[in-house]
């Protein structure tokens, strides 16, 4: 367990088989030399200079090392961008950042951890991964704040390709024009008004009496279910990774108070946001 938000390593494997490991926190993993297989999960993954991998804290992984292998490996929680949990004195206010980050967070397995990056991305990528080898080891003035920007950076740039396995990967109930639906409810939780009929109906040039029955046409849902299953996952990821409090969450999702949603949760997932929170699963209690 790292003992802070971010910490950051170089390490070296020879040719040789690490055991099946899993971190309790976020890992950006970027191949500096060797070649080898990185086992994710069910996955195997070949892997060689200039790779970038990204895991959460559900996926257990090892490395398989062909030659010898050097890695930065970078930790950190999804604190990092939270504003009740300050690495350094001169942070910034940040929850904007993580409120765009959750993306990213909410459809990680879809690209099963390994970032295929086309050549420019990769060049830039390994540029912003050096650089936070050097911020880390000079130990210099606003380092944590640089550190922070090039992460959210890094982020960023895996956010363009978290998104581009999932069209494929949609229900085939769900058309591209109900995938677009719900990619814009998701891109635009915390506006109500954009999410709202009105507001969806405007965006997509539609009559505000017909996108609801259009809506659920597309994507076997209603909105305003679809909108409280999103906002309960969102939910889900800041029990599991932030230091906010139950009713911080409840403020910022947009829920009439801490009570409203422990309510829902326990109707959704058989158990209060509390418990959910001190198990750390996300299956359903049997009632």
């Amino acid at each position: 367990m790292i003992k802070s938000d971010f910490a950051l390593a170089i390490i070296e494997y020879s040719a040789d088989h690490t055991p099946m490991h899993r971190h309790d926190c976020f890992e950006i993993i970027y191949i500096l030399e060797g070649r080898g297989i990185h086992l994710i999960n069910d996955n195997q993954f070949p892997y060689g200079r200039g790779d970038l991998f990204l895991l959460t804290p559900a996926d257990k992984h090892a490395f398989l090392a062909h030659s010898k292998s050097s890695f930065v490996i970078i930790d950190f929680t999804a604190a990092l961008f939270g504003r009740n949990s300050p690495i350094g004195h001169d942070k910034p206010e940040l929850s904007d950042y993580f409120r765009q980050l959750e993306y990213i967070f909410q459809h990680a397995g879809h690209f099963k951890g390994f970032i295929g990056l086309d050549e420019e991305d990769r060049k830039f990528s390994g540029s912003l991964v050096q650089r936070m080898v050097i911020e880390w080891e000079q130990n210099g003035t606003f380092r944590e704040v640089v550190l922070q920007n090039l992460v959210f950076l890094l982020l960023n740039i895996i956010a363009r390709y978290a998104q581009q396995p999932v069209i494929s990967e949609i229900p085939t109930q769900v058309e591209s024009a109900g995938y677009e639906m719900t990619q814009f409810i998701q891109h635009n939780i915390y506006d109500h008004q954009k999410i709202s009929l009105n507001g969806i109906a405007e965006h997509f040039n539609l009559s505000k009496d017909y996108i609801g029955a259009y809506f659920n046409k597309k994507t076997g849902k209603t909105i305003r279910q679809f909108i409280l299953d999103y906002k309960l996952e969102l939910a889900k990821s800041r029990l599991r990774y932030s230091r906010m409090s139950i009713s911080q969450i409840a403020e910022e999702l947009g829920f009439t108070d801490e009570s409203h949603l422990n309510k829902l949760f326990k109707r959704q997932e058989g158990l209060t946001a509390g418990q959910f929170r001190k198990t750390g699963f996300s299956l359903k209690i049997p009632s």
